[in-house]
């Protein structure tokens, strides 16, 4: 007969969120390398283009600098830019695919980060196209109207692929904390709060140390660059007559600006329901066997996590 105690049930947890923050850590350390140099870089020197500039943060994002041989077409562009969403989706479809019976906790997990990446990628693919940065900017460029389709089509297959992963693991997850039903649900919560809350502590945190213009650049939204440019000229405009020009003058045109340039927010309606199709999941997600997190697994992960943060340190030192 197994006693369930408070302490117990904390350990499963802490437990459970040292394996979800490490995982998470290795998954978007090795896509960032992978969605660079291969996905961007790899495909740049396909087309005949060069690597330049490379800038990988430790816990948050990156950018590639590549020329590409002249004249080169809007389809190369097009390719080069799309290069590293498209070897996320690949790589992830296959290992979600290739780990389809398993029945492990490593092979199950493994399997949830393919379907992690696949989320990453198509995420970024529709919120970028729609909001018209990163990656995606130049889909929506390209696309024209068309942007919208693409991101219903990208917002779906997130969608799809939050619902079948929460389905196949939490079960197995709320299974290694010990407890009713109830407490184990409550416990895998605490878990994914804990370990996400870590990592877009560090991301964030990173961000605002670094302050780096380029990503600061590529990730600004097209209506938020158009805002900008607008309220710039206004102010040169002004300025060439000899207008003088205060604060409370500038932030009525900026309003004025942001609500003429007012679209959709997509990006958090798509988050609403990406959380409402995880809670369904969740619901149909079927009991796990109990099994304990071993403390091996722990360590395993953790030495992993380090080495994937180490590998990108690197690589962005010999870049700087």
């Amino acid at each position: 007969m197994t006693v369930h105690t408070r302490k117990a049930w904390w350990l499963g947890i802490l437990r459970l969120a040292s394996i979800l923050a490490g995982v998470g850590l290795i998954t978007t350390r090795l896509g960032l390398v992978a969605h660079e140099l291969i996905g961007h870089g790899g495909t740049a020197i396909a087309c005949g283009g060069k690597v330049g500039e490379v800038r990988l943060f430790w816990f948050a994002g990156g950018w590639i600098h590549y020329d590409l041989a002249h004249p080169f077409s809007l389809t190369e562009r097009l390719i080069v830019s799309l290069g590293g969403i498209a070897l996320e989706l690949v790589v992830g479809v296959a290992v979600w695919i290739a780990c389809a019976r398993r029945t492990s906790l490593t092979g199950k997990i493994v399997r949830a980060t393919g379907g992690a990446i696949v989320i990453h990628a198509a995420w970024y693919l529709a919120v970028g196209t729609y909001h018209g940065f990163g990656d995606g900017s130049i889909v929506r460029y390209v696309a024209g109207d068309g942007r919208y389709a693409i991101a219903i089509a990208g917002g779906l297959v997130v969608l799809g692929f939050a619902y079948a992963g929460a389905r196949s693991i939490l079960g197995t997850f709320a299974a290694t904390i010990a407890g009713s039903r109830r407490a184990q649900l409550a416990g895998v919560a605490i878990a994914v709060v804990l370990a996400g809350g870590l990592q877009a502590a560090l991301a964030l945190g990173e961000v605002q140390l670094r302050r780096d213009e380029t990503y600061g650049t590529v990730m600004k939204p097209e209506r938020v660059r158009v805002v900008q440019q607008e309220l710039a000229q206004w102010e040169k405009d002004l300025k060439a007559r000899g207008a003088a020009i205060d604060a409370a003058a500038r932030r009525a045109r900026e309003a004025e600006l942001a609500a003429q340039h007012r679209e959709l927010p997509f990006a958090a309606i798509l988050g609403a329901l990406t959380l409402f199709a995880i809670l369904a999941g969740a619901w149909r997600s079927r009991p796990g066997t109990e099994t304990a997190i071993t403390q091996r697994l722990v360590y395993l992960v953790a030495a992993f996590a380090v080495g994937s943060i180490a590998l990108v340190i690197a690589i962005d030192a010999v870049f700087a």
